[in-house]
């Protein structure tokens, strides 16, 4: 097996496509295909799934590229660690792979990045933002290191948990349309001028379940995944939102916004991490997650 083969299925993976990898590699789409073929008889396992539009991983080939990607990744540290003056050698070095939701991408992660970027400079940050189901997936295939959400305390198959905060959920307002409307009462939400995230959102879930044992529905003014934008929009009088009170804390702060008594039961979510329970935790890795846990002991 050759370090060439390796880094080959790694592209064709990522890309989903032998002809697409042969581009970015440099090479003729016969060469890729030539190196992957290889390796499957020196494996004895079918990594891909030819498909008429492209490739996709068959679960002996998922389980080969988690493998493959933390060896190629041990490879880089292992060439780091010699490229290092003497002088810097206690240094963490090598790179960190972040996925995390919206919501605590753009209000939490810039502060936790900048600190551990100030502590461990020769650590290359790479964040991605998605849905909790396609951050999992990541850390499931390594390509994410951990991730990072917001939602119920939750259990998935295969991933480490660990909890951070809780983190209570609140309607906010201009103050002009805070004294129009008043607190928020639970028989007039449906109709009320909303701003919301996506449908399927945990905590838009938590109000839709509330609205559903009355067989009513939510219909928000604007809906989008980008909390920052259902912030503004809130600044600007177009609706009331309802977002985690970290995301409008500064707003809350500079009285752009006001945060709105309710009738309804408080809700709640959790900050939470995860981490694949079966990769090998690196020194970066681990000070990241040490440098989460006490950011939000002391934040509570």
């Amino acid at each position: 097996m050759e370090l060439r083969q390796i880094e080959t299925f790694l592209k064709v993976a990522e890309l989903g496509s032998f002809s697409r990898a042969a581009e970015r590699l440099g090479y003729t789409q016969s060469a890729v295909t030539m190196q992957i073929k290889q390796l499957e008889r020196e494996l004895g396992a079918r990594l891909f799934d030819r498909m008429p539009r492209g490739a996709r991983l068959t679960d002996q080939g998922r389980t080969f590229a988690f493998h493959a990607r933390e060896a190629i990744a041990a490879l880089e540290r292992a060439a780091a660690s010699v490229r290092i003056p003497d002088a810097d050698a206690d240094q963490l070095v090598g790179t960190l792979r972040i996925g995390s939701v919206e919501s605590v991408a753009t209000a939490l992660l810039p502060t936790l990045l900048a600190r551990f970027h100030e502590r461990h400079p020769r650590v290359e940050l790479i964040v991605s933002t998605a849905r909790l189901e396609r951050l999992a997936e990541g850390v499931l295939d390594n390509t994410l290191d951990v991730l990072l959400t917001m939602d119920r305390k939750l259990s998935i198959a295969r991933l480490e948990r660990t909890v951070l905060r809780e983190e209570p959920i609140v309607f906010a307002a201009s103050l002009q349309m805070a004294q129009q409307i008043g607190p928020v009462r639970i028989d007039e939400l449906a109709g009320l001028p909303l701003v919301l995230t996506e449908r399927g959102e945990s905590y838009r879930h938590e109000l839709e379940c509330l609205l559903a044992e009355r067989d009513e529905q939510l219909h928000p003014v604007v809906e989008t995944g980008n909390t920052e934008t259902l912030v503004h929009l809130a600044e600007q009088g177009v609706g009331i939102s309802f977002l985690p009170r970290f995301s409008v804390a500064h707003s809350l702060r500079r009285k752009s916004l006001v945060e709105l008594a309710c009738d309804i039961e408080p809700i709640s979510m959790w900050i939470q991490a995860f981490a694949h329970e079966a990769k090998p935790v690196s020194r970066a890795m681990a000070a990241f997650m040490e440098m989460l846990r006490v950011h939000f002991e002391y934040t509570a």
